[in-house]
């Protein structure tokens, strides 16, 4: 079955908080706090709005069919 392109948004998505969390070292109840403004952490800022971009990203590179190499390989939901 093919990837749609909303479930490739969602994936990426779903797991911002906890990819942002595992690169500063805290938990994502806290990295959820800060992006709802409840705490406040310039690093986590930075590194939510960088993770973002990053999605956002790759959704419109995914959207329009290519990547940033001009091929079409999609979103495997995984890290390397």
């Amino acid at each position: 079955m093919a990837v749609t392109p909303c479930a490739t948004a969602v994936s990426l998505l779903r797991g911002l908080y906890a990819r942002v969390a595992r690169d500063l070292g805290v938990d994502v109840s806290y990295v959820s706090r800060i992006a709802r403004g409840e705490r406040r952490s310039k690093v986590a800022e930075k590194a939510l709005n960088r993770e973002f971009s990053k999605a956002m990203k790759s959704i419109k590179n995914g959207l329009t069919g290519k990547n940033r190499n001009g091929g079409t390989r999609q979103w495997s939901g995984k890290r390397r």
